[in-house]
C-alpha cells in the first residue's frame, strides 16, 4: 500500500515491516512540519534512524511525491548535506478558532505555512451548535477558492474556550448537544476532526513552536476574557484524567464573591479576568472616578475592553492603574500557589491582557513573593508570549497533525 498522510489508518493486510515503514514514514513528514527542512543526518537522529534506513525512507517519501531535495545545508566540512522538506501540496490542514468575540479559519500547507490569511466569521461560542452549519459552509467555501482537494486535507482542528474532552469531542460547558460536538463537525465535514481547549492549544503552540521549545516544565496562563492554564510537564502537554486539567481561572479567591459563570462565587475569573476588568472599568465610569475613560469610549460602556483600560492607564488614569495593579495582585497569589505545586522553570503569559504588562507584572511579582515559599518563586522566570495572536491557530493545526500521524 502506497504511504499517505491522508489515509493514515493502517491496512490490515500490510506486515509487521510495512506497518513499521508506515510509522516512521508518518514521523519523517511530522518533523518536517513542525522544525522545516533538515538534512538526512538530523532527521535521523530526531527519528532515531540510521542514516541507510533514513536514507531509504526519504526516498520512498519521494518517489510518493511527499517530500523532495530543497538545496543543500550549511557545511563544517567536505561535502554541504542535501535537505529534504514536505511538498508544499503534499497535504494540507484547516484551523479553526472559536471564541467569545468571532470565529476565525485558517489553512496550513504540509511546510506548516498559512496559505491563507485568518478568514473572519461573526459567529461566537455563545451562539451554540447553531453556528456548526455556518462555519462548516463558510470553510468548504474557502477550501473550494483555495483549489484545494478534498483527499489532500489531513483533517480539521479546532480551539475553543470551555471545559472539553478532546478523546471525546465532547465540550461541557459551550455547544454542549446530543453528540459530541466534534462528531457534529466531523460528520458535516466528512473529514477527521479535533477540538481542544484554547489554553492548552496555546500551551503546545509553546511546546512546539514558542518559549517552552526545549523547556521540560512550564506553564503557558491565557489571559484573555477569561483565564485559561496549559501544563507542560516532562516536555509534554498535561490533560488530566478526563482533559479537564488547567481550570486556573475558576479556583475560588474570594469568600462570597461575584458570581462566576461557573456557578461559584469568588472565582479567580471575576477578579483579575479581562471581564473583570471591563466591569470595573464600566463601574468606575458609572461613579465619576474616571474622566479619561469616558473620553476614550465617548462615554459609551459598550466600547471599554482591555485595551482601553490599559490606554487609560497609559495616559495618567490612576483609576484604571488601581484596576490593574489590583489584577496583578490576585493573578500573582494565584501564580504563587501554581509555582509551589508544579515548580515550573518557566510561567508564559499570552492573551489580550499582555497588553497590560507593563501595569499588572510589577504587582504579581510582587505577590508571588508575599505568597509563594521563596526557595521556589525567587528563580521562577515569567515571559511573554512571542507567539501573540497566532499561538491558538497554529497550536490547533499542530496539534491535529500529531493527533493523526502519530496514530498506532
Amino acid at each position: 500500500m502506497t504511504f499517505s498522510p491522508v489515509n493514515y489508518l493502517e491496512d490490515s493486510d500490510m506486515n509487521v515491516v510495512e506497518l513499521k515503514n508506515n510509522f516512521q514514514k508518518r514521523k519523517i513528514i511530522k518533523h518536517l512540519f513542525l522544525y522545516g527542512s533538515m538534512a538526512n543526518t538530523d532527521l535521523g537522529k530526531y527519528v532515531k534512524l540510521s542514516t541507510p534506513k533514513i536514507i531509504s525512507l526519504l526516498n520512498e517519501l519521494k518517489s510518493e511525491g511527499l517530500i523532495e531535495e530543497l538545496g543543500q545545508g550549511n557545511s563544517s566540512g567536505g561535502r554541504r548535506p542535501n535537505l529534504y522538506g514536505n511538498k508544499e501540496d503534499a497535504f494540507y490542514i484547516v484551523g479553526i478558532s472559536i471564541n467569545i468575540y468571532q470565529t476565525s479559519v485558517s489553512i496550513f500547507n504540509a511546510r506548516n505555512q498559512k496559505i491563507t490569511d485568518d478568514q473572519i466569521l461573526p459567529l461566537t461560542i455563545s451562539h451554540g451548535t447553531a453556528i456548526i452549519g455556518s462555519i462548516v459552509e463558510f470553510t468548504e467555501k474557502m477550501i473550494r477558492e483555495m483549489q484545494i482537494p478534498k483527499d489532500k486535507i489531513l483533517g480539521i482542528g479546532i480551539e475553543m474556550p470551555g471545559i472539553v474532552d478532546s478523546k471525546t469531542g465532547i465540550n461541557k460547558t459551550y455547544m454542549v448537544s446530543d453528540r459530541p460536538v466534534a462528531e457534529v463537525f466531523s460528520q458535516k465535514f466528512g473529514l477527521e476532526v479535533l477540538i481542544e481547549n484554547d489554553a492548552k492549544t496555546r500551551a503546545f503552540a509553546e511546546l512546539r513552536f514558542g518559549l517552552a521549545y526545549s523547556k521540560r516544565n512550564v506553564l503557558a496562563i491565557h489571559l484573555d476574557w477569561g483565564i485559561g492554564l496549559g501544563i507542560i510537564v516532562n516536555g509534554k502537554l498535561y490533560r488530566g484524567r478526563d482533559g479537564f486539567a488547567g481550570e486556573f481561572g475558576h479556583i475560588p479567591m474570594i469568600d462570597n464573591g461575584i458570581l462566576c459563570k461557573c456557578g461559584k462565587q469568588g472565582c479567580l475569573e471575576t477578579i483579575a479576568s479581562g471581564i473583570a476588568i471591563s466591569r470595573l472599568a464600566k463601574e468606575g465610569m458609572k461613579s465619576g472616578r474616571s474622566s479619561f475613560l469616558g473620553q476614550l469610549v465617548g462615554e459609551d460602556l459598550e466600547n471599554i475592553e482591555i485595551r482601553t483600560v490599559v490606554q487609560a492607564a497609559t495616559l495618567g488614569d490612576q483609576y484604571s492603574i488601581s484596576i490593574l495593579a489590583n489584577v496583578g495582585h490576585w493573578l500573582g497569589k494565584g501564580f504563587a500557589y501554581l509555582i509551589q505545586i508544579f515548580n515550573p522553570e518557566l510561567i508564559i503569559l499570552g492573551g489580550r491582557m499582555s497588553e497590560a504588562n507593563p501595569f499588572i507584572l510589577p504587582p504579581i511579582q510582587q505577590s508571588i513573593q508575599i505568597f509563594c515559599n521563596p526557595e521556589l518563586g525567587n528563580e521562577i522566570e515569567i515571559k511573554t508570549s512571542e507567539l501573540g495572536s497566532q499561538a491558538g491557530i497554529q497550536g490547533i493545526a499542530a496539534l491535529l497533525l500529531e493527533h493523526i500521524l502519530d496514530k498506532n
